[in-house]
């Protein structure tokens, strides 16, 4: 049996797709998965022991149909269900096609599945449980699962030399800094982030910080760390960087737990099982994604959670959640 799994592209889509694989494989031991993806995403699912092969959108439709078509599946799972990859699916010649129930899509499957709109499980989400509701036409049941990154052993000795040029090794108390978001309103306030830093200091002293961020971002960097004073700044390892997602994650699984902003930092260190305490912007709901395989050590904190009617990072204080920060320090730094 041949099935192929649609998730087009978005790297916390793709991880959290990655959850349906360990179940189909274990309802159809002797079948061959194939993953289709943009390639620049495919690179979270690297050692995913559940895919046999990467397809990747050519640049035209034609050219990634004639390829699906080629390959004969019998099962085709369209995670992305938006009208290119619905048509792709419903071309594809599989006789089970399987997408989300959409009005302008839904002929495009004979398998349309509705979300739900009430969560089984405290510990996942509804973008995860949405994604297992479509293995239910194939008789499989709910089963509380999670994203997980699949490193080797070459990556894990890379992340060590990583340190090591840094002066740093894994005995250092390491904490990974979520520093910035991917935008500006998924990115909690700078002279915020600054008193989290100096809280981070006060509490554990003598560990050190790691700040991850994007190379558009280095500008931000200096901003926050020039808003440091000089003895919170021995705390930051100012020079640290990582040449792709991939070291990212490596580098990540050497470190204590990672603190920050909410996004493919926190999905990545959830999906490694290092503990992470996330600061959620105001627009993402916690029920997307604030899942945990770890729910004793990560902790998930929204604005919400203390003004309930608020809609702004603004009022967003950092004193508001020293408590939960202290506690979780103290449990994942001796």
């Amino acid at each position: 049996m041949k099935i192929l799994v649609i998730q087009k592209k978005f790297m916390g889509d793709v991880l959290v797709t990655s959850t349906i694989l360990p179940l189909l494989k274990n309802k159809f031991p002797d079948s061959e998965i194939s993953f289709l993806l943009e390639e620049k995403h495919a690179q979270i699912l690297v050692g995913n022991p559940y895919i046999d092969h990467f397809i990747f959108f050519k640049d035209s439709f034609h050219k990634t149909l004639s390829e699906v078509k080629n390959q004969k599946f019998d099962i085709v799972i369209d995670l992305y269900s938006k009208i290119e990859t619905g048509i792709l699916t419903l071309l594809s010649g599989a006789k089970t096609r399987i997408g989300f129930f959409k009005n302008y899509t839904q002929f495009l499957y004979n398998f349309p599945v509705k979300r739900a709109t009430n969560l089984k499980s405290k510990n996942t989400t509804f973008g995860i449980e949405h994604r297992l509701q479509m293995l239910e036409p194939l008789g499989i049941d709910f089963q509380e699962t999670f994203p997980k990154i699949y490193l080797s052993e070459e990556e894990i000795e890379n992340a060590h030399r990583i340190l090591s040029e840094n002066g740093l090794s894994v005995d250092d108390n390491l904490i990974m800094l979520s520093t910035f978001g991917s935008s500006e309103e998924k990115t909690y306030p700078i002279e915020y982030m600054a008193e989290v830093i100096k809280y981070i200091f006060q509490c554990k002293p003598n560990s050190k910080l790691l700040c991850n961020y994007m190379p558009f971002q280095e500008d931000l960097f200096e901003e926050l760390y020039n808003q440091l004073p000089e003895d919170v700044k021995k705390l930051v390892i100012k020079n640290f960087r990582t040449k792709s997602l991939r070291e990212f994650a490596a580098v990540a699984s050497l470190c204590k737990c990672l603190i920050g902003n909410e996004g493919g930092a926190t999905n990545v260190s959830k999906s490694l099982k290092i503990p992470t305490f996330t600061i959620f912007s105001p627009q993402i709901q916690l029920e997307d994604w604030a899942w945990t395989s770890n729910p004793k050590m990560d902790r998930f904190l929204h604005v919400k959670d203390f003004i309930p009617n608020s809609e702004s990072y603004s009022d967003f204080k950092p004193n508001y959640f020293e408590k939960e920060l202290k506690e979780f320090l103290d449990k994942t730094i001796s």
